[in-house]
């Protein structure tokens, strides 16, 4: 499982008989993103539990080895280059997701960062209880949409939000209650070193049967309008003040437009897919392109959603 030493410094004798995870090395992030593109990244580390993580950073830190949470991908557009250091994914070990209070109103549900949101939306209908229903569908891990404050339909991870749990730079753990946690759109601030291990969540009380049917039909919604057959990063910017992103994006001209196998998709303009063999440079060029074009025949100025990392 661990090497000697590599090019960034990794010594596998600082984990040896600590760490209970696994750490990958030189891993394609293509194998991790849901755009299919991307680098290797020097070390993926798989930590199974709250010591596990806090073993991992501290030993990180002390090497000098810069690193990063991956949630599910899903929002995320890793140049060709890759990336150097550790990517750090809860996928292993943060998947609890319960009822930690109920009442004749609602719940309190606490659902860890590495489950992904279409397990809390299911958990949700199960228990009858409403609130999450704009999020079916969306792809990614419960620290991902807490991270984007994901929403749609008119809702936001911030709307149900009752609290986050938060791991410090030092390794502390402490709970940020919603008043204190800090939203935009599709944002949410988090101090420098600080990592979201979950969050609870303030959901109502309602029959079963009618909230597994509201998100059934945003799901709906969402097949008939998004690209779901070819690999992409969702909305790749965010919506101006203006209006929707992807109606301009479709009035400047640039639907189904292509640089390699990147493309604007036919059926929404703010979406762009991978034909197949799409590499990061194709896409960021896409990016710009659209970025341009928009700017110059509708005056607006779009800015990214996805993140973007990696190095050339």
């Amino acid at each position: 499982m661990y090497s000697a030493v590599n090019k960034v410094g990794w010594d596998r004798d600082s984990l040896a008989g600590k760490f209970k995870g696994e750490i990958r090395y030189s891993v394609p992030m293509s194998e991790y993103t849901s755009f299919r593109v991307g680098g290797p990244v020097d070390y993926l580390a798989f930590p199974t539990d709250l010591e596990d993580l806090q073993r991992i950073l501290q030993g990180c830190g002390q090497q000098g080895i810069q690193t990063f949470i991956l949630g599910n991908g899903t929002n995320l557009l890793v140049r060709d280059g890759g990336i150097r250091g550790m990517a750090v994914s809860l996928s292993r070990g943060f998947l609890r997701v319960e009822e930690v209070e109920r009442g004749p109103e609602g719940s309190l549900v606490l659902a860890e960062a590495g489950e992904s949101l279409g397990k809390l939306v299911e958990f949700s209908w199960k228990r009858g209880l409403t609130g999450l229903e704009f999020a079916a569908g969306i792809p990614g891990t419960i620290g991902g949409a807490l991270f984007m404050n994901a929403g749609a339909f008119r809702g936001e991870m911030k709307d149900v939000l009752d609290s986050v749990r938060l791991m410090d730079a030092g390794g502390s753990v402490l709970e940020r209650g919603r008043g204190e946690a800090k939203f935009s759109y599709r944002s949410m601030e988090l101090r420098k070193g600080e990592i979201i291990l979950g969050g609870k969540f303030r959901l109502k009380a309602e029959n079963g049967h009618q909230v597994r049917s509201k998100a059934e039909e945003t799901i709906r919604l969402r097949m008939n309008k998004q690209p779901y057959d070819l690999p992409s990063a969702g909305s790749v910017f965010k919506n101006p003040a203006q209006g929707p992103a992807g109606k301009f994006i479709e009035e400047a001209g640039l639907k189904g437009y292509r640089i390699g196998d990147a493309q604007v998709s036919e059926k929404h303009a703010n979406f762009i897919v991978n034909r197949g063999q799409a590499r990061a440079r194709d896409i960021l060029a896409l990016i710009e392109l659209t970025r341009k074009k928009v700017l110059q025949e509708k005056g607006v100025w779009l800015e990214t959603e996805i993140q973007v990392i990696g190095e050339e």
